[in-house]
This record gives C-alpha cells, sequence and structure tokens, in this order.
C-alpha cells in the first residue's frame, strides 16, 4: 500500500482538482446557456412579488390586446435611469404587436421632447395617430390612464344634486372625491346637474347618476329621467336605505325592479376575517353580467344597503339581472326606521326577508333593435361603497367603475384595474421592537464573541 503511494506522480492531485473546476466549470456556463437560449426563445416573464409589481394588471392587458391600431410609447429619462423605466414599459411592448417603446434622451433628442412639451426627465407619453397624452406618473396606473385617454372620446358623467346627493369635491369619508378621480382617469368629466332646475338632461351625457339622495326627486324630474333612460340614456340609481324615496322606487319598479324598504344583515362567518360588521355584507357571489365577471375571486363591501327584488314576470322590453347577492346567512330587516338607533340582530320569521338578497340589478330597455337607442340601468342598494371611506376596499373600486364602463358601452373597459403602488411595511409592537434591539445589535455580537473566546481557549 505504502509501495502503491510512493508510484503517484508528485501533483497528481492538484491536477486532478483542477480537471474537476474545469468540467464543473464548463457545465455551469452551459447551463446558464441553455437557460438564456430557452428564454429568449419562449419569451417567458415570472413575476415573483407578492403584490406583481412588475406585471400588467388584467385591465391593461385587455386593452392592449383589444388595439385596432398602432401605437408608441415615448418614454423621455436620461439613459442611467432607463433600467428602471423599461421594467414596466417592456411589459407593454410584449403583450401586443400594436405597440412599441421609445426611450429618448431629451437632452439628446431636444426637437422630440419639444414636439410633446415635455417638460421634465420620466416623463411617458402615449402616441396613436394625432392624438398623445402625458401619463400622469410614471407607474402602470399612470400609462395606463394615459392610454385609455388617447384611445376614447371625451364623455361627460352628471351627478344629480339637490336632493342631498354625495359631494363629488369632498374628501370626507362619505364624500365622492376620489370616484371623481375614477372617472377622470377613464376620460369621463364630471358635472354637477341640478335637475329641477332646467328639466332637462344635457345631450353631451353619457352617464346620470343618483348618489345616495335623501329626498324623493318631483315627479317632474322622474318624467325627465324615465324620457331618458327609455331613449337611449345611461343611469346609475343609488337608494340608501331608510330613505323614504316612492317617486324613484316607482321608476325602478316600472323596470322589473323593487326597491325594499329594509336594512340587509349579513352574519356570513367570513365577513369576520375582514373584520366588517353584520350591517356590512361581504359580497363574494356575483352574477353573470359581464360587470362583474372579472370579480369572481374578489369580495366587495356594500356599507348600509337595502335590497331588490327582481321581478320574474318578464316585462316587455325590459331585460334585468342581479349582480350581487350576500350570502344564506343575510336577512332583510323589513320596515327599517333609521331613526331607531339600535338595531337587534336577529331574524324575524314572517317579517323580515331571508337571504340571499341582491343588492345590485343591472337592466336593459329595448332600443327596438337599435343598440344605440338601448337604454341601461344599474340600481345598487348603497351609496356608500362608492364612498371615500369604502371604495378602497378589495374589489369596490372595480366593481363601481365597471359599471360604469358598461352604462358607457365600453365593455372593453370592464376589468380588473392597475392598483397604484404599494409601499411595504413592517407594524411591530413596543415589545417586538425591544427584542429586535437586543438580538441584532446586542445578542449577535455577544454571541460572536463568545464563540470567539471559547475556540481561543479550547486552542489554548
Amino acid at each position: 500500500m505504502a509501495d502503491s503511494e510512493q508510484l503517484k506522480p508528485k501533483g497528481s492531485g492538484k491536477v486532478l482538482a483542477g480537471v474537476n473546476l474545469a468540467v464543473y466549470t464548463v457545465v455551469g456556463i452551459a447551463i446558464l446557456v441553455l437557460a438564456n437560449w430557452f428564454v429568449s426563445r419562449h419569451d417567458q416573464r415570472w413575476d415573483l412579488t407578492p403584490n406583481q409589481k412588475f406585471s400588467l394588471s388584467p385591465q391593461t392587458v385587455k386593452i392592449l390586446k383589444g388595439l385596432d391600431r398602432d401605437l408608441s410609447f415615448y418614454v423621455f429619462d436620461q439613459d442611467r435611469n432607463m433600467r428602471s423605466r423599461r421594467d414596466l414599459m417592456d411589459n407593454y411592448a410584449a403583450a401586443t404587436h400594436r405597440a412599441s417603446v421609445h426611450y429618448v434622451d431629451p437632452d439628446r433628442q431636444p426637437s422630440l421632447a419639444q414636439q410633446y412639451s415635455v417638460r421634465t426627465e420620466g416623463t411617458i407619453v402615449v402616441v396613436a395617430g394625432d392624438r398623445h397624452f402625458e401619463a400622469s406618473s410614471p407607474d402602470e396606473e399612470g400609462v395606463t390612464n394615459a392610454l385609455v385617454k388617447v384611445l376614447k372620446g371625451e364623455k361627460t358623467a352628471y351627478f344629480i344634486q339637490g336632493h342631498g346627493e354625495h359631494d363629488l369635491e369632498s374628501s370626507d369619508r362619505d364624500g365622492y372625491s376620489k370616484i371623481k378621480k375614477e372617472f377622470e382617469n377613464q376620460n369621463f368629466q364630471t358635472n354637477p346637474l341640478v335637475l329641477m332646475q332646467k328639466m332637462e338632461i344635457p345631450a353631451d351625457c353619457s352617464v346620470l347618476v343618483a348618489a345616495g339622495p335623501s329626498t324623493d326627486y318631483l315627479p317632474q324630474e322622474i318624467d325627465v329621467i324615465r324620457k331618458y333612460v327609455t331613449g337611449g340614456g345611461r343611469a346609475m340609481f343609488m337608494l340608501d336605505p331608510g330613505k323614504d324615496l316612492p317617486s324613484l322606487a316607482k321608476l325602478l319598479s316600472d323596470w322589473n325592479v323593487t326597491a325594499e324598504n329594509d336594512l340587509v344583515i349579513d352574519l356570513n362567518p367570513v365577513a369576520q376575517i375582514f373584520g366588517t360588521e353584520p350591517t356590512m355584507p361581504l359580497i363574494v357571489k356575483y352574477g353573470s353580467s359581464p360587470i362583474t365577471a372579472p370579480l369572481a375571486r374578489v369580495a366587495s363591501l356594500f356599507p348600509i344597503t337595502r335590497s331588490f327584488t327582481v321581478g320574474k314576470d318578464s316585462k316587455p322590453g325590459v331585460s334585468v339581472d342581479s349582480l350581487c347577492e350576500t350570502s344564506a346567512e343575510s336577512y332583510g330587516i323589513a320596515n327599517f326606521d333609521p331613526k331607531v338607533r339600535s338595531i337587534t340582530v336577529g331574524f324575524r320569521a314572517g317579517k323580515d326577508i331571508k337571504g340571499p338578497l341582491t343588492v345590485a340589478a343591472s337592466g336593459t330597455i329595448s332600443g327596438g333593435g337599435d343598440k344605440k337607442a338601448e337604454g341601461r340601468f344599474v340600481a345598487l342598494g348603497t351609496s356608500y361603497m362608492a364612498a371615500n371611506g369604502y371604495v378602497g376596499f378589495q374589489g369596490n373600486r372595480d366593481l363601481f367603475m365597471n359599471m360604469v364602463s358598461w352604462l358607457g358601452s365600453e365593455e372593453d373597459m370592464i376589468s380588473v384595474r392597475p392598483k397604484p403602488p404599494e409601499s411595504q411595511h413592517l407594524d411591530l409592537t413596543a415589545s417586538q421592537m425591544n427584542k429586535i434591539l437586543f438580538l441584532g445589535v446586542l445578542g449577535v455580537p455577544l454571541f460572536i464573541v463568545a464563540v470567539g473566546a471559547s475556540v481561543w481557549w479550547r486552542r489554548r
């Protein structure tokens, strides 16, 4: 055995180690080359971030895949900043062959920057034909909003005022300033309309909104609204519980939707996960309408809502669908009186309405075969789901704006919209902070010192 070891040439171990290193290096390089080849051939992207930061929203993808014209995105920024822009903008180009992205240094191409009135670095401009819009922000929400403005003509939504409706300008919890911004993002102008002054709806009205009136409309106002919708107009009615609105209720009942005088209570235990109250039904069951199709796995909240009964007997020229339903554990407190401050939670057999209950419905009124003359309406049992305090909950924003898109005959806009970028943060208690301080700042260094001292002592 000793003789065989003596016969081994000196340095053979080093040669073998060198050969192994060379082989491993070649194998590693081959794996990288194959991986790059596979990715380049199949153009696959994986977004492993928790909020899909580097992926486009379903709405943006839907718009891009439905393009009927070529368009361009111009990103104006310094070369050193382009990498962060590419993470987002390359997704737009990858989604459709009709979109191209151009990265422009405004210092090197000042004429192009001047052509599109670019004043600051980081500006993104969407161009289609002779139309162009500047994105309000360099994130997906801003870019997609500019894309919508380029593709869609400007529209106008009128919000009826004069009966205690929500204030479009208010930033309070009950205000509608956030939903006004959503309308503007979808290229809507929003105007108040005091209907009782002129008794007419402007000719440029794309969508008419009655956002939670506290008092009923005059018979003359109802006649104007009826004529508008049956003539091909589009309207949204939000009737809060406990409000005496017989004229509005009669208008809807003529279109096969009965507004119940109740307050919906939902005891669904799933809602407890979100910390909601029984008077704030959590909606997870939707109808078959295209309005709700993208929300199959998204919850929405209907705080303080009444219910509707959709008539089983069809009426000539009228078609109605249930959009949102409460759980089987829900019921409606009949003859709800908002003046009674305490609400006893408990179903009263023979009095209350047993769930599931419809809290939102949509309907069409035939225009005699002419799609342009087809009237459309949406009825909601609450106006608070679109208020500032609740519109940001889960699917509320998408549900409400999908209703608006459907009313405006823009089915291609019905989807889940891009979310504003969210900052990731960690909430810690004082006790947890102290533990981190002790373990991270004091514990780890002391542990390292102790291990070093132990090794030194053993060697000695």
